[in-house]
């Protein structure tokens, strides 16, 4: 069993690791694009009303990530949707989109917006899948 929650302090090394690791091994040339700064203390970046940061954890081992943050009043970005490769395909993935889709409604947010790569098809797909019935997803190619 998956539980998806609210990030803690003792989450940020693993969440470094798990992000920092995809990153050089599956995107390499992308990760000089993008910043990191929020993964030295997630805890406190998204710490706004509007913001959250969510962790899988199964068997005690951080497997995932997503998180959303407030870009303007009724837009939210949506970040870091990221999945240890070993446990892709088998909806944890899905099931952190989803928590992250369900905290902007009950934020009001109109719009998600998620910025990434064409190498990063795998996580605009997730997001697809998951369907945003009320909302706009826009994808921003970087």
């Amino acid at each position: 069993m998956v539980l998806i929650r609210k990030i803690v302090s003792n989450d940020t090394n693993p969440v470094k690791e798990l992000v920092n690791d995809i990153m050089q091994n599956e995107f390499s040339a992308e990760s000089k694009v993008y910043l990191f700064h929020d993964l030295d203390d997630p805890v406190r970046y998204y710490n706004g009303k509007k913001d959250i940061f969510l962790v899988a954890e199964k068997d005690g081992e951080i497997i995932g990530t997503v998180a959303i943050k407030e870009d303007s009043t009724d837009t939210a970005l949506l970040r870091r949707v990221f999945v240890r490769k070993n446990f892709r395909g088998k909806g944890y993935g899905e099931k952190l989109v989803k928590e992250a889709v369900t905290f902007c409604f009950t934020h009001k947010y109109n719009t998600i917006t998620f910025r990434g790569t064409n190498r990063m098809q795998q996580a605009l797909n997730l997001c697809l899948k998951r369907g945003l019935p009320r909302m706009i997803l826009l994808w921003q190619a970087i």
